[in-house]
């Protein structure tokens, strides 16, 4: 749904000469409509996207809500008041501008969970009536939304893989995974003894970050793509390489490892924190004709996107407004970005009048209009 404008239009002096051309109407555009996407392209906020399209029937007709329309548009961040009286929010970024409004409605009695799915958020309902528990996926530029029931076991992580919506837990054993069309949900279990860490999707295919469930102090990890059926409750992994360890990655051994399934331009890559105080981070790209992890040190211009330790999405080199070859990251704060040119790794300095943001709102993760 399209945030609110608050501007206001000044009204024109009473003496002012009128025009003696009609106004603009549903059906008389100002100029061609086959120029009006060129005009999009130009457009920075969704405020203004969406006012083209509100001016006539023509306009709206040559702006659908495609990728394509919405390239320029600068990613968001979604902010999920304290309570419950307040409303939920955008932050625009790169004007430092927060956006009005309005989440669909939720039970007075709900704790409900929000995790952004690029242009869509899902709802997740926990209300003490379980014939009202269900997770909503709701598209926040149409409002479009899909209704599924709630998934049985505990989850604090969601993604979409195409059609497929799957949910895990940090350190868990156990995938819940169902189709849109679907009227309820699988269970998978992956092999022992290994415990979940982290989940992407790249190109439709699930790849899992995993490690095994014995408390070692130094964690090793393995990559591997996750291979569901809907005629068995197992998740194959097919592990990729090697055991990721700091031998493996050339870092010194005794190198504390934290680790981001992520993909940048359709191919899989692996984010690593190795240095937490001041934090640094490596990527890892898989080269399958060598049979080996290589760091790479440029993402071609393109910034990659993290939400609660999660990946959340990947903008190409060509989008305004955020910084390139850099990782921006909420959780700490709004967000953090971190530069692959120069290290730095700045703190958000928002500051907006009368709102305290980062103590009246909770900073769920990224909205991304252009992947509508």
């Amino acid at each position: 749904m399209a945030p609110a404008d608050r501007r206001r239009s000044r009204s024109p002096p009473s003496n002012r000469r009128r025009s003696s051309s009609p106004p603009a109407t549903a059906t008389s555009p100002y100029f061609p409509p086959e120029l009006i996407p060129e005009v999009a392209k130009r457009l920075r906020s969704l405020q203004d996207f969406f006012a083209l399209r509100a001016a006539c029937r023509a306009y709206r007709a040559a702006l659908p809500l495609t990728a394509s329309n919405l390239a320029s548009q600068a990613p968001l961040l979604l902010l999920v008041p304290h309570r419950i009286s307040k409303p939920a929010a955008l932050f625009h970024i790169s004007h430092r501008r927060l956006l009005r409004f309005r989440l669909p409605r939720t039970r007075p009695d709900n704790r409900s969970g929000f995790f952004p799915l690029g242009c869509r958020v899902a709802i997740s309902d926990s209300s003490r009536d379980s014939s009202c528990r269900e997770l909503r996926i709701v598209h926040l530029l149409t409002g479009e939304q899909t209704r599924l029931p709630r998934p049985k076991d505990a989850f604090s992580r969601i993604l979409l893989s195409g059609d497929l919506v799957v949910t895990w837990r940090f350190l868990g054993r156990t995938v819940q995974y169902c189709r849109h069309e679907a009227a309820g949900w699988r269970v998978a279990s992956i092999s022992e003894p290994y415990l979940l860490e982290g989940m992407a999707s790249v190109r439709g295919t699930l790849y899992a970050v995993v490690t095994p469930g014995s408390p070692l102090r130094i964690p090793v990890y393995r990559l591997a793509r996750v291979e569901l059926s809907d005629h068995r409750n197992l998740a194959e992994l097919v592990f990729i390489g090697g055991a990721l360890d700091a031998r493996i990655l050339h870092l010194p051994d005794e190198t504390e490892l934290y680790l981001y399934p992520a993909e940048c331009r359709g191919e899989l890559i692996i984010v690593i924190a190795v240095e937490f105080d001041p934090r640094v981070y490596h990527v890892f790209q898989w080269k399958s004709g060598e049979a080996k992890w290589v760091r790479i040190t440029s993402l071609g211009g393109c910034t990659l996107f993290f939400a609660n330790r999660n990946f959340a999405g990947c903008l190409g080199p060509d989008h305004p407004g955020i910084r390139k070859d850099c990782m921006y990251f909420n959780d700490e704060g709004l967000w953090r970005e971190y530069s692959l040119v120069d290290g730095s790794f700045p703190l958000s300095d928002v500051v907006y009048p009368g709102e305290t943001l980062d103590k009246d709102f909770t900073p769920a993760g990224w909205i991304f209009p252009s992947m509508c």
